[in-house]
């Protein structure tokens, strides 16, 4: 019994330090930038694709941010996710826009877009399932961040992003120890 509530703790300790709370949300940012989705396989958008677009405009017209930086190549089909996100965005509101068309994941979003943000302030904008991950990335990239989500409790989201915490947190331990 003991041995449980001690592994339960080392695990709970490792997810406090690997995923710190959510920073809160500033009045104003330099810049959003848009987490990218894979679109389906025929082009059409996905439902998390479009609650991220319209998160993205309804935060631009709260004003919360000046520039929207939409970050996601063509990871699952041939449609290159910051693009398709930009046509939707487009078709609706008028937003300076940067499109980063490289990124195949979380980690390159912010790798690739921090050339543009560089040190000014950014608010992060995806799903409630994936914020807490962003954002511990966000922290390696950027040292003034926030976050916006949408409401997302799909369970194939929380499956996933179940699987991807653990694997960010095996890369991040092996960064730690020099294998990575």
């Amino acid at each position: 019994m003991i041995v449980s509530i001690c592994i339960l703790i080392f695990i709970v300790c490792i997810y406090i330090y690997f995923f710190p709370c959510i920073p809160k949300r500033k009045k104003h940012y330099a810049y959003a930038l848009l987490l990218g989705c894979p679109a389906h396989d025929d082009g059409t958008m996905s439902s998390s694709q479009i609650k991220r677009c319209n998160l993205a405009i309804d935060m631009y017209k709260k004003g919360l941010y000046d520039t929207l930086i939409i970050s996601g190549s063509n990871v699952k089909n041939e449609y290159v996710e910051a693009e398709v996100m930009n046509t939707y965005i487009r078709k609706r509101v008028e937003i300076p826009t940067i499109l980063e068309t490289h990124a195949r994941n979380t980690f390159e979003n912010f790798k690739l877009s921090k050339e543009y943000i560089q040190e000014q302030d950014v608010l992060i904008l995806t799903s409630q399932t994936h914020a807490k991950r962003a954002c511990a990335i966000a922290k390696q990239f950027f040292s003034d961040y926030g976050c916006a989500w949408f409401k997302d409790l799909k369970m194939k989201h929380i499956l996933r992003e179940i699987i991807s915490r653990i694997i960010y947190i095996k890369i991040e331990i092996q960064k730690k120890i020099g294998r990575y």
